[in-house]
């Protein structure tokens, strides 16, 4: 039978979604090369050809969850005919919902990116992800302080296109930084949910959604429960 020759880029995709499989389902630390190479019935050499080590799979599959969710919010951002809180609102719930549909996945992954061999690999993907999340959260503040029902400025500014734009992009800033305090302890709880009750998680993870929602809406001189972090059903489902 003659060899199957694929293009660079399937092959490439067919690693990744191979040792994605096996991360998810063996582990990271118990997936060898080896392991990859055997499943797709391929040699050594043909996976250095595309990738240097196991991590740099990993790191395809950072940029791969990123490119994932940039295509899932953008046409949501960049339509015109919704408000900016609905914006934020619709794109709190479908981020809520693309990471509740991946659980299983999404848990091993958290698990694999907090190991202290990938701490490099975690910064590069907090960098990227915060990039992305200031310039997604800056479109929204931008676009409630156009439509007055974000009122930044108050009294004591002149009113300027530029002004609102630099002005939403350090409040996104802030934001970013608040939301990624509130996930470090949520993946804290989720990651060691042997050593704690689940009620008490659960209600810590309440009480500090709250905190976090009401500061922003302050921030933002947003109205009062306007801007939701995550719902009831997505935070119960994390614990399930």
């Amino acid at each position: 039978m003659a060899r199957v020759v694929k293009a660079p880029d399937e092959r490439r995709n067919e690693f990744i979604v191979t040792a994605q499989n096996l991360f998810y389902t063996k582990g990271y630390e118990s997936t060898s090369v080896n392991d990859i190479i055997q499943t797709m019935g391929v040699s050594k050499g043909a996976f250095y050809h595309y990738f240097s080590s196991k991590q740099a799979i990993l790191e395809m599959l950072v940029e791969s969850l990123l490119s994932q969710y940039q295509a899932l919010v953008q046409a949501l951002l960049t339509d015109p005919a919704i408000d900016a809180v609905s914006k934020w609102q619709q794109l709190v719930q479908m981020t809520n919902n693309w990471k509740v549909e991946q659980k299983t996945e999404m848990l091993s992954f958290t698990q694999i990116i907090n190991m202290d061999e990938n701490v490099l690999l975690k910064h590069k993907l907090v960098t990227e992800s915060t990039r992305l999340l200031v310039a997604d959260y800056a479109l929204i503040i931008k676009q409630g302080m156009d439509e007055g029902v974000f009122d930044i400025q108050g009294d004591n500014q002149a009113d300027s296109q530029e002004g609102n734009s630099q002005d939403a992009k350090d409040l996104a800033e802030l934001l970013v930084a608040m939301l990624y305090a509130f996930s470090d302890r949520f993946t804290e709880l989720l990651l060691n949910q042997d050593q704690y009750d689940q009620r008490q998680s659960i209600e810590l993870i309440q009480r500090k959604l709250r905190t976090t929602q009401a500061a922003i809406e302050r921030i933002l001189r947003a109205p009062q429960g306007s801007l939701p972090l995550i719902d009831q059903k997505a935070l119960n489902a994390w614990f399930s």
